[in-house]
């Protein structure tokens, strides 16, 4: 085995390096949000475990996981396969590598292909291997757009479709918030693009999110850094 090689398989295994949110950017507060900055400037692709405890986000490539609210994260990279997001399964997080659908449309998108585990908590990962034994596990499905609370009702991404031009046929898509199945729609304080959201055991609602947007179709751009932004609600949702 090669020096290279030994340290690759070290850091596979190792807690990774410690990053600490920048003091001059804090993340807004809101009446119904707690917010989190990401600690790179990419989006949020998924999101696990608890504001109040241990986070773990993923921003598709890198994994960062946090006991401080987004005060310092510790990062890990599993691997090059781009990560849409996690499940527990037997008190062990997986990371999902593959999707399935989009969350900008009506249907359910999913998360599958389970590829790395952490039996600590995301603090170290290794290759998960199948065995027939858990080949019903191998085809988990987890929603990436929907969520479905203790109390049956169920929340969704909300996008709406607006025409490039008067009586185009081809349309730009936004985002608009967060849409139960009965009662007003969840809106966020400022625009995103969303990529998934998740309800944690108490109840409260996630959203991974893009760094805030200031233009729309042809004039996309964003307000400033690109970092991610999670939302967490404040209160369990109904």
């Amino acid at each position: 085995m090669t020096y290279r090689y030994a340290a690759a398989l070290l850091l596979l295994g190792t807690l990774g390096a410690c990053r600490k949110q920048p003091d001059e950017q804090p993340a807004p507060e809101y009446a119904d949000w707690y917010t989190i900055n990401a600690p790179e400037a990419r989006a949020i692709e998924a999101v696990t475990g608890d504001i109040d405890g241990t986070l773990i986000i993923t921003t598709r490539y890198d994994i960062y996981r946090t006991t401080d609210r987004g005060k310092t994260w510790a990062v890990n990279h599993p691997s090059n396969l781009g990560i849409f997001g996690f499940v527990t399964h037997n008190d062990t997080l997986f990371t999902l590598t593959g999707g399935r659908g989009s969350v900008v449309d009506s249907t359910t998108a999913y998360s599958v292909n389970p590829t790395h585990y952490s039996a600590d908590q995301g603090r170290t990962w290794q290759r998960y291997h199948f065995k027939q034994s858990t080949i019903a596990f191998a085809d988990v499905r987890v929603p990436r757009n929907r969520v479905r609370t203790p109390s049956g009702t169920n929340y969704r991404i909300a996008t709406e479709s607006v025409p490039f031009s008067p009586g185009s046929s081809t349309a730009y898509l936004y985002f608009t918030g967060i849409q139960p199945d009965r009662g007003p729609l969840l809106p966020l304080p400022q625009e995103h693009q969303l990529n998934s959201i998740y309800l944690d055991s108490k109840a409260r609602l996630y959203v991974a999110a893009s760094a805030p947007l200031c233009g729309r179709g042809k004039d996309f751009a964003f307000c400033g850094e690109q970092n991610g932004v999670l939302y967490v609600s404040k209160k369990p949702l109904p």
